[in-house]
């Protein structure tokens, strides 16, 4: 299976950590500015006179302006390098981080939220450029392994700690401060590319754009990750509540349970992600047999009776999609009709699907199809993990045929 990671010199580079922790850090302070309104929920909607329709749109909001930017981030990447690009959407994040202290209604709290939105699309429509520039193939599983676990992390540290501000506004100071704080990082410590590699020639913004949408592969990969996010957003949004409501657990056991599953992600995203991107090309086909796993664990998980199966169920399915997710998102480095050149383009195409994915499939399918029963609900998310198991049969055979 032809892929495009080649050893470079940032491999050899111990500066290389430097740049992955700085891109972690941005990546869990742009997800925890964005899901701690889910620990404030409580106080949050009765604060701004929300209904639970506009409180789900608020906090969706950054996803939306991420699928819509993504492609354009990554082109602009491609045209005015990384850093800059990577800068001005950190910028308007922290600024509408901190605009979040003076939204008194939807509106305002909505449009605060979208700004926070442009650091989502910027660092992940470009975190493969950065990573297969400073990275060896070998080094590049681990690398987007840790980077998209600090997703689920900077989650799972927002609603851990949301609780702990007395006042809302401190929570929100404290959030934007952080993102504005990975601001000054990545200004002072990113660098686009190892000492001594030349940069990209120059071509137009029209040119990467088309040179990354000619690639199949990219968009195959987009779908996969627009079913996986669908999923995996309906069944993280809703475990804690639905396991309270209908299975008759407590707060603190629903929670505990359902903590457990993005924990898991994070665990499958390091410790076996990259193992797979190593042998990618002995896997074949067998590569969406984790995803179908985590399919049917997802559904026995609800369908069973409440209790330690069911936690079990949780984390098994939580690692098993933690194990494929990197994969999919190291694709613009490791295609070769892509390389570095057009990496940050392919990106973006897989940025704009991936949060089109968030935002439409759990509002506007899942929940639709469902008519508000749990078992639905939950049926409906297994079956969009079994459809993101075939896109990626249907990715690995076109990598393979090229």
């Amino acid at each position: 299976m032809p892929i495009a990671g080649k050893e470079n010199a940032g491999a050899c580079s111990p500066y290389r950590w430097v740049i992955l922790s700085v891109i972690v850090l941005v990546q869990v302070a742009l997800n925890g500015a964005q899901f701690q309104l889910a620990g404030l929920a409580a106080r949050l909607i009765p604060a701004l006179a929300l209904r639970p329709e506009q409180f789900a749109m608020v906090l969706a909001a950054p996803m939306l302006t991420a699928a819509l930017f993504g492609i354009p981030a990554g082109a602009l990447a491609d045209r005015f390098g990384v850093k800059l690009t990577v800068s001005i959407g950190l910028l308007i994040a922290a600024i509408s981080g901190f605009g979040r202290l003076f939204a008194g209604n939807f509106g305002s709290m909505f449009i605060a939220m979208l700004g926070l939105g442009f650091g989502l699309a910027a660092i992940n429509a470009n975190a493969a450029k950065i990573i297969g520039a400073w990275f060896s193939q070998k080094q590049a599983g681990l690398a987007m392994g840790m980077f998209v676990a600090s997703a689920t992390a900077g989650i799972s540290l927002a609603l851990a700690s949301s609780a702990l501000f007395a006042e809302i506004q401190n929570a929100f100071i404290v959030s934007a401060a952080i993102v504005l704080a990975s601001l000054l990082l990545w200004i002072v410590l990113i660098r686009p590319r190892p000492d001594g590699v030349p940069a990209a020639p120059v071509r137009s913004i029209a040119r990467y754009l088309a040179g990354a949408a000619r690639s199949r592969n990219i968009w195959i990969g987009g779908a996969a990750m627009f079913l996986f996010m669908g999923g995996w957003v309906a069944q993280t949004g809703n475990l804690s509540n639905a396991l309270i409501q209908n299975k008759g657990a407590s707060d603190v056991l629903a929670g505990l349970a359902s903590s457990l599953l993005p924990l898991a992600f994070i665990g499958g995203s390091v410790i076996v992600g990259p193992l797979i991107m190593r042998k990618l090309g002995r896997m074949g086909i067998l590569l969406a047999a984790p995803a179908l796993g985590a399919a049917l664990f997802s559904y026995l998980a609800w369908y069973l009776p409440f209790g330690v199966v069911t936690v079990l169920l949780l984390v098994l399915s939580g690692f098993l999609l933690g194990t494929l997710v990197p994969f999919v998102m190291s694709l613009p480095m490791l295609l070769p009709e892509l390389g570095p050149d057009y990496a940050g383009s392919g990106g973006g195409i897989l940025s704009t699907l991936q949060m089109a994915g968030a935002f439409l499939l759990p509002s506007y399918v899942i929940m639709p199809l469902s008519a508000g029963n749990a078992s639905n609900i939950f049926l409906l998310i297994s079956c969009v993990y079994v459809l993101f198991g075939i896109v990626l049969i249907l990715l690995l055979h076109a990598m393979e045929v090229r």
